[in-house]
């Protein structure tokens, strides 16, 4: 029975008989820091812009959407902000399904809704 031939460029591991199990997990963790979502840093402007967003979908019931940071990627997040814990610094959301905390450290960005 014939092996299947592997190209170099398909696996880089198994087309190489001298690459130690090491090396290949370091490999692995290397490519995947790559793949790695870093969240943008917000300079101070964008922060006191999405502080007045919310401050005002707060004082007039406004829907909003969030985007922000889960430690993977960014989500998005459309609801009403019910509470705002300034001393924990995160924001309470009202979602159709559920009820979120989201902490100030990982948003992103910040939209009202259309009233319609």
């Amino acid at each position: 029975m014939r092996e299947k031939r592997v190209s170099k460029r398909d696996n880089l591991f198994v087309a190489s008989r001298f690459v130690l199990p090491e090396h290949r997990e370091m490999y692995i963790r290397i490519k995947a820091e790559e793949l790695r979502y870093v969240p943008p840093g917000l300079d101070e402007e964008q922060m006191a812009e999405i502080s007045g967003r919310i401050w005002e979908a707060l004082q007039t019931g406004q829907g909003v959407v969030l985007t922000y940071y889960d430690g993977k990627s960014a989500c998005g997040l459309t609801g009403k902000i019910a509470h705002v814990d300034q001393a924990l610094k995160k924001i309470k959301l009202h979602t159709d399904k559920k009820t979120v905390w989201i902490p100030f450290s990982s948003l992103l960005a910040v939209e009202l809704e259309a009233i319609s």
